[in-house]
């Protein structure tokens, strides 16, 4: 029996295309990406890459993408962002002693309205953690 499909000699040149979607799925991070992190990273590979084909790669559409662009920031992340900022800031004036309770006074008292499980959401997602050590009166013993 005779094969009947074509097959391309592995010596020939590879296409300029294929070239430039192969070299693009090697910049791809392993782990898969939260669509907002893909279009993040076209974003940011625009210029080495058409913005087409990394949609394609990505499996996102391109008109997903332009909307995810040129979208307003909502007043939630506004919101949030602040609040992470005014966090953080409140952490290292402290040198880093207050934990969740503490901050979620303080913003209380800066007029902000806050749960003390969401300022300890939001400093977990900032890597933030209280450290104190307990102070003895005891002798040290030889």
């Amino acid at each position: 029996m005779k094969n009947t499909d074509q097959r391309q000699d592995s010596t020939e040149p590879v296409s300029a295309n294929e070239e430039e979607l192969t070299r693009l799925q090697k910049s791809l991070p392993e782990h898969p990406l939260s669509k907002s992190l893909r279009f993040q990273f076209i974003e940011d590979h625009r210029s080495e890459f058409p913005v087409e084909k990394m949609c394609k790669v990505l499996e996102v559409s391109r008109s997903g993408f332009y909307k995810w662009r040129n979208a307003e920031v909502s007043n939630q992340a506004k919101r949030k962002a602040l609040l992470l900022t005014r966090i953080t800031e409140l952490f290292e004036a402290n040198h880093g002693q207050f934990g969740s309770p503490r901050i979620t006074l303080l913003l209380r008292e800066e007029g902000y309205i806050i749960s003390e499980r969401t300022v300890g959401k939001f400093m977990k997602e900032l890597g933030l953690r209280s450290s104190y050590s307990l102070r003895t009166n005891k002798p040290m013993e030889d």
